[in-house]
Parts: C-alpha cells; structure tokens; sequence
C-alpha cells in the first residue's frame, strides 16, 4: 500500500546548517497491516508519519501509495488524497476550540458539500460508538483527556478512510482509555484499515503486524 525510497527530510536550523529529521528511510507496508514505529524523541518517527501522510514533504526520496509515487503531486491533488484515503489522529488532539463535539467530528464532511443534517447524523453515529453519546454539544474545554481523543479519533473515521495515522495517540491520556484506544484501533485494523503509529507505548507491540525501531532518524 506504501512503500518510500530513500526518504529524506531535513529543516534548516539557521544559515550555516541544517537538521537531518529523517534519512534514508525505505519502507514498504502492506495494506490492512498495523504498523509501529518505536523510539525515543527526536528519532524521527512524527516526522517520517507526516511525510507518509502527505502533510510534509520530503528533501529527497520518493513515496509510493499503491504503487503511483505521490512525490510530486500538486498540494490541491495531496489535500484531495488526505481527504479521501487517510485518516489523522494527533497527540495534541488538535480539536477547535469553539466547535462541539459532533462539530468537530462533522468538519472535514464540509469541503465534501455534504449537508448539515447528513454531517450530524454520521457524527452522532461515530460519537455514540465511542461512547460519547451524552456529549454531543460539549465543547473541547468540557471534555477530558481521553474524551478529547476519542472525539479525535472519530474524526479522523468520517471519511471512512483506507489508512489511520496515529501520533502518539495514547500519550496525553490515562491507562484505562490507552488500553480502549489500542483496542479500538486494533479493531480498525480487523475491518480492513491499514494503521500506522508512532508511539513510546510498548503495548503497541503486543498487537502490531510489524514494528519499526528509530533512532537519529533511521531505522535500525
């Protein structure tokens, strides 16, 4: 489903030099596998997630999503493939403040043209199964930790996407809502989604497919 040759990605720290993110990352991933990249910070692995996602572009090196490199597609053409086949779930949750629950869920139904009625009764739909039913109308300020993430986590299934990308998804959250997470994604995983995640949490290891160890931006 993904494959990556020589990836690369670097940001300029100043004039004089430049800091090597990821480097010489090659990479192929089968679709409907879960997938870990293990290590500790700074060895590249939200860097390496954010350049298979599209979200950042490589210095060098090519990305290949069925077989068609990516690599040099357009940003309207990226926004329209992160729209229809991936699914992000971040560490900081990333929900609009000012939005509810079901709002937040609903939003990236909007630059689909899908109306109102329709975008409310899929998000209540995918909020009741995680079990935020009672918390349709709350904003981000009035839900926890791990109800913000599995706000977040609906969101990033209303699209119905083919692939889930997971940050640290169970960092910012307590044990009892990590275990429902990897769970969660676990079952994901059974209906034919294809999960990657960069994580800390060796428990992620206990139901991975395959696992990647990172340090200094390369997999050992």
């Amino acid at each position: 489903m993904i494959r990556t040759e020589h990836l690369c990605k670097s940001y300029s720290h100043s004039s004089q030099y430049e800091i090597r993110a990821i480097y010489d990352i090659n990479v192929t991933i089968s679709k409907n596998s879960f997938v870990v990249f293990n290590g500790p910070s700074g060895s590249g692995k939200t860097t390496l997630l954010n350049v298979m996602g599209t979200l950042d572009r490589p210095t060098a090196g090519k990305v290949f999503l069925y077989g068609e490199e990516i690599t040099p597609f357009s940003d309207i053409a990226l926004a329209r493939l992160r729209r229809e086949k991936i699914g992000f779930i971040f560490q900081d949750f990333h929900l609009i403040p000012r939005l509810t629950s079901w709002e937040n869920v609903a939003y990236p139904l909007v630059p689909r043209g899908i109306g109102y009625k329709e975008r409310f009764e899929r998000a209540k739909l995918l909020l009741e199964k995680m079990g935020l039913g009672d918390r349709l109308d709350h904003t981000s300020e009035e839900l926890s930790g791990g109800q913000q993430q599995r706000v977040a986590i609906a969101r990033a299934l209303i699209n119905n996407p083919e692939i889930i990308i997971a940050d640290e998804p169970t960092s910012n959250i307590d044990e009892e809502t990590s275990v429902q997470i990897r769970e969660l994604l676990n079952e994901l995983k059974a209906r034919g989604v294809t999960i990657l995640v960069a994580t800390h949490d060796a428990m992620f290891e206990k139901v991975a497919d395959v696992v990647f160890k990172m340090k200094n931006g390369r997999i050992l």
